[in-house]
């Protein structure tokens, strides 16, 4: 094949098998985003470049990632790195939408970045996002969607949370009032803990000036419960801190007593790396990350509280709180993927293969279709034998073969493939048949 026609590295073409998982991962996710009550938006993949620019320095790594192009007007143009910025322009630039917004999206974004497990130059984000509530009970409330979205795909995670007010608080406590500059330094750090060892954190630290018995003192109250820091702090917490603090306690009291409650872990590092985030954050991972050999050591998907990108954006002075997650479609997609490797499962229920009854096969076929069955019909002009083997390679649970004797007998037969179980019925008694079919 022509080199020029390869597939890019970084982007995947999927085939039927594969893709019918990847629509089967946003089926289900999409089922439980409307139990929670969002609504479905879309968004443009191809974008002004100053909107994708309007929220980073110039100098940021998504913005040195970002695919840029022009049209016949030479403007500059972009691909969209991620559903937020989108989020954001869509809340700017239509009036008349009703807090709170509540919306998800399942779309196509672009980097031109690293290539991993995980992070692809093409991939697929789901978003779900809440703009116009400052309750902490819609915190609770993204922890229970979480929950119940990942066990709807029938994985076992762990949700990891903290709060950034907690740790920008723990972090002033210990070390002082700190310019804005230093503490995100700080916080960047702290967030690499679950992949550094304390040595190796406290040397970063030293590059950045930071006293080492204060780091050591920070790394004590890190490895600390929820419930310890709070009776360490507590008492004469305040400003930023007793914010984190209230915040935290706030958001278990409301998920203890809910499911959600047995996947959530304290982690008082996580920051989420970036600067966005301004209160609740999570992050989500397998608790057991082997699955079938393969290690999956990886995030599959995360969200926060980012209650100025929008306000700002909007810049009318009006305040626009905000709390989304997104689910890491790709990774999720790898992991199933391992989880039923060899196992196909086929887009068709039944196949009919006619023996010179074209038309009573297409009746036939029409019949099921208006019962929700999945029907293709043999149109090559092949033996049955080869189409059977059709049958077989494409793993269609079912088959009726329909003659001329069958036509005038008004019977048929349906044959189950991997049984081989014949079930008989009368040529028009659709409902009958879709019963086997659907118990299969």
């Amino acid at each position: 094949m022509n080199k020029d026609f390869e597939t890019l590295k970084g982007t995947y073409e999927y085939l039927p098998a594969e893709q019918t998982l990847r629509e089967e991962i946003k089926r289900k996710l999409t089922d439980v985003f409307k139990i929670y009550g969002f609504s479905p938006v879309e968004t443009p993949i191809l974008c002004m470049y100053d909107l994708l620019a309007s929220k980073y320095s110039a100098d940021a790594d998504i913005l040195n990632e970002t695919y840029k192009l022009s049209d016949q007007g030479e403007r500059a143009l972009g691909l969209r790195y991620d559903l937020t910025i989108c989020f954001s322009k869509l809340i700017a630039t239509n009036g008349s939408i009703v807090m709170p917004f509540k919306r998800y999206e399942i779309g196509k974004v672009f980097r031109d970045g690293p290539v991993k497990l995980g992070r692809n130059r093409e991939f697929t984000q789901c978003d779900v996002d809440i703009v116009g509530v400052k309750s902490i009970m819609q915190d609770a409330e993204f922890m229970n969607l979480t929950h119940d979205g990942f066990k709807n795909l029938g994985l076992d995670i762990e949700i990891r949370y903290n709060n950034r007010k907690l740790l920008t608080g723990l972090i002033k406590k210990i070390f002082g009032e700190l310019d804005e500059n230093t503490t995100r330094k700080a916080i960047m750090l702290i967030d690499k803990l679950d992949k550094l060892t304390n040595e190796e954190l406290k040397m970063e630290f030293k590059k950045i000036d930071f006293d080492g018995e204060k780091v050591d003192e920070l790394l004590e109250v890190l490895s600390l419960s929820f419930e310890e820091i709070k009776e360490k702090f507590e008492k004469d917490a305040e400003g930023i801190l007793k914010e984190g603090i209230d915040e935290l306690g706030e958001l278990v009291l409301y998920t203890k007593n809910t499911a959600a409650n047995e996947d959530m872990v304290f982690s008082p590092y996580l920051a989420r790396g970036i600067d966005i985030y301004t209160g609740t954050v999570w992050e989500i991972f397998l608790k057991e990350r082997n699955v079938k050999g393969h290690d999956f050591n990886v995030s599959l998907g995360g969200g926060g509280r980012y209650d100025h990108i929008i306000t700002e954006f909007v810049g009318t002075g009006e305040e626009y709180p905000a709390i989304g997650m997104s689910f890491g479609l790709d990774v999720i997609y790898e992991i199933l993927n391992k989880m039923h490797e060899g196992e196909v499962n086929s887009c068709v229920d039944l196949f009919i293969i006619p023996i010179g009854t074209g038309v009573d096969s297409f009746k036939l076929a029409s019949g099921l279709r208006n019962e929700g069955l999945k029907v293709e019909i043999e149109k090559m002009d092949r033996r049955v034998k080869k189409s059977m083997n059709y049958a077989n390679k494409e793993n269609i649970p079912f088959v009726i073969v329909i003659g001329e004797d069958e036509v005038k007998n008004g019977k048929i037969k349906l044959k189950d493939m991997q049984s081989g179980d014949e079930h008989e019925f009368g040529i028009g008694d659709y409902v009958s048949m879709k019963k086997i079919i659907e118990n299969k």
